[in-house]
């Protein structure tokens, strides 16, 4: 008997290639590192709001720079930012191919109206059955409440949900709804961690 009914992923640094984030982290002149970056950004009232359909994109640009004090100009940060999505990881397709069959499909994604045709426009979004997007639920990771609603769309005990997410902070709000649920950065770790629970 399979473990698992539903594997869900993140989006960015789990299936699709983010590395267009390394531009904010030059204008700020590597003051942090990656992992640190992300949780500064996960915490960003501006952030939080625009991605939960709270903020226009207008405000949140002039935001950002202003909070994350870029040395920038409105234009450079929204052309930039416009493309931080580089693609799917190589292999990402192959694998939801192989997965589709036997489990029910889904993504959990933190993303913004900005952001959403990009990520539409990688084609990942065709093989998923189910997207949960946050500025549409109107909830971010990692408030508990995204985790329930989707739970309660799933209709699946939370112990038959396999969460993947590149950061900690989103894989401890999973686990503490009941979710199965491991950090993986990047793809390969991915495979590894599917490859580990004998999904593969």
């Amino acid at each position: 008997m399979q473990k698992f009914d539903v594997i869900v992923f993140d989006l960015g640094g789990v299936l699709l290639d983010i590395s267009g984030v390394q531009a904010i982290l030059d204008w700020r002149n590597n003051q942090e590192s990656l992992p640190e970056f992300w949780l500064k950004w996960i915490n960003s009232p501006a952030v939080r709001a625009f991605e939960s359909g709270q903020m226009d994109e207008d405000t949140f640009i002039k935001n950002i720079i202003t909070e994350f004090k870029l040395p920038i100009d409105y234009q450079t940060f929204k052309q930039s930012y416009s493309g931080w999505i580089k693609g799917m990881f190589s292999g990402v397709a192959e694998l939801l191919k192989q997965l589709k069959p036997q489990y029910q499909l889904a993504c959990l994604t933190n993303t913004n109206t900005l952001h959403w045709q990009e990520v539409v426009n990688t084609g990942v979004i065709d093989l998923i059955d189910t997207p949960f997007v946050s500025f549409e639920m109107g909830e971010v990771k990692p408030e508990v409440s995204i985790y329930q609603i989707m739970l309660a769309q799933l209709n699946r005990s939370p112990d038959r949900v396999l969460f993947l997410d590149d950061n900690q902070i989103n894989v401890d709000a999973a686990t503490a709804c009941g979710i199965c649920a491991y950090r993986v950065v990047g793809f390969e770790q991915v495979k590894q961690t599917l490859i580990e629970l004998n999904v593969l």
